[in-house]
């Protein structure tokens, strides 16, 4: 057996196991497992650094973590497991059918959010960190749900995809001017109230312009464009004139000093890639809607004004993506030395915070993360500078390898591996393939030694918080980038920004 199908042995492993802890969960896979015992613990294991316990979800499952692993069974199951995508049908549509019937809509995902399995219900993270935590579960988004997820659940439950979109409308603040915040009750149908600080982070807004956007054109709702075009409409006039660059949000009292007067790159990268995906999935939804042999049931695109509506709109947003993502390269990166800058002084330009390798904590990413999304840009511009960023960074890890004594949680090893397959994905430079293929080995020796991945290489449990989706995801694709070079059935996925 190569190397390659190695790798990928490891991963069908792993799938098995989720597979078939499924089976005690109605399709469901647990969030936090033993890797002894291969069973979800009692109680909820001790956090790591830099992990926050209101945004773990035990006992019980979170279709946010857990969209990675998914989308790897649908990958490999076009090849030759096709139970695979069985398996990922039957969890989607547990999910969809049985977990989404809420006060409001919004779904038990995300940040501070999901599905009790235990006790199959509505499940809320704060009281794993706050013994006197009394308030009702809480909607944070967390990361991008990618269009084939939507389409997934669409399929198993259109209704449920409606009333989300409806509920979303609950992250609006009353009163002007227009305000929203990331955070929204599930079970409650009531608005946010007015803050010191609005706590409206940009890549939120971009979250939410994807789903409004699917079920806009599910449904051809008027109010569901209008929510678009007022989210597109939000940050764009809240931009650095000049550079377009973004804050982490629109109103930060001076005493948090920690944010205040900086500015966020990641927050305006994460925006400018939901734009660009949402951009790509309008036009495609608008030449599959002049194709004679088109399904009925896609609305919004079904005559010649509308269709010139919405291509007008695909691309006011990819012009504000691209503004956007431009913002990133204003930064005062010095690449031959290695200084990835991840945010600046909006009044004196100077730099306030840098990227590192390895060692993310709840609010600080890695390098790497910031890299993928720079090849992603790439591929959309075609801006060599984006390239060239990606690069660089993919170089400082080949010299800055995973320290052993660190606490690293898993998701940094495999956004690192997917770094390397994203660039030869769109260089087909072996070089990128050869040095994916070597972390990759190294990786699966520290945190992948059982059925399962650790979460963490000092701890003995899975913990889909601290993303061993990505890991699995990762390595599938790097694995496969191997074995069908010509067309790999694990596309990249940029949806954890």
């Amino acid at each position: 057996m190569n190397q390659p199908e190695r790798i990928l042995g490891k991963v069908c492993r792993a799938l098995d196991t989720l597979s078939k802890l499924a089976d005690d969960f109605q399709g469901l896979f647990p969030s936090i497992i033993d890797l002894e015992t291969l069973r979800m613990p009692e109680e909820l294991p001790p956090k790591i650094p830099g992990q926050r316990n209101e945004d773990r979800a035990h006992p019980g499952s979170n279709l946010m973590h857990d969209k990675y692993a998914l989308a790897t069974m649908y990958g490999v199951a076009n090849l030759t497991r096709r139970e695979y995508s069985e398996v990922a049908d039957r969890y989607l549509q547990r999910f969809a059918i049985h977990c989404t019937n809420t006060t409001t809509g919004l779904f038990p995902w995300g940040e501070h959010a999901f599905w009790d399995v235990k006790h199959d219900r509505i499940g809320n993270s704060f009281p794993l960190a706050y013994d006197w935590w009394t308030n009702p579960a809480i909607h944070d988004h967390l990361s991008a749900a990618p269009f084939w997820l939507w389409e997934k659940l669409h399929q198993f439950n259109p209704r449920c995809v409606e009333r989300f979109a409806e509920g979303l409308d609950y992250h609006w603040r009353d009163g002007e001017p227009i305000e929203y915040c990331r955070h929204a009750n599930i079970e409650i149908r009531e608005r946010p109230p007015r803050e010191a600080r609005s706590c409206d982070f940009p890549r939120h807004g971009g979250f939410y312009i994807m789903d409004w956007t699917f079920a806009y054109l599910k449904t051809g709702r008027q109010d569901f464009l209008q929510q678009i075009h007022k989210m597109l409409d939000y940050w764009w006039e809240k931009r650095d004139p000049s550079t377009a660059m973004l804050p982490l949000e629109s109103k930060t009292p001076p005493e948090v000093t920690a944010i205040y007067g900086l500015t966020s790159p990641g927050q305006a990268m994460s925006l400018a890639m939901s734009l660009f995906e949402t951009a790509q999935f309008i036009r495609r939804s608008i030449s599959e809607a002049e194709q004679p042999d088109q399904d009925e049931g896609t609305y919004g695109v079904s005559d010649a004004e509308q269709q010139r509506h919405l291509e007008k709109l695909a691309q006011t947003m990819w012009e504000r993506a691209t503004a956007y993502a431009n913002s990133f390269l204003t930064l005062p990166h010095d690449l031959a030395n290695g200084v990835w800058v991840s945010c600046t002084r909006f009044d004196t330009g100077e730099i306030a915070g840098t990227m590192k390798c390895w060692g993310s904590v709840y609010g600080s990413g890695v390098a790497a993360g910031a890299a993928r999304l720079c090849v992603g840009f790439y591929q959309m511009t075609g801006d060599e500078r984006f390239l060239q960023f990606a690069q660089a960074v993919a170089k400082g890890y080949k010299t800055e390898q995973l320290p052993r004594d660190a606490v690293v949680p898993v998701s940094d090893a495999g956004t690192v591996i997917a770094l390397f397959a994203d660039l030869y994905d769109v260089t087909r430079e072996k070089v990128w393939l050869e040095e994916g293929l070597r972390t990759a080995d190294d990786i699966i020796g520290v945190y992948f030694d059982r059925d399962l991945p650790r979460g963490e290489a000092h701890i003995d449990y899975y913990d889909s918080q601290m993303g061993p989706g990505i890991l699995l995801h990762s390595l599938a694709q790097i694995a496969l980038s191997a074995l069908y070079p010509e067309e790999c059935p694990i596309q990249p996925d940029y949806s954890a920004r």
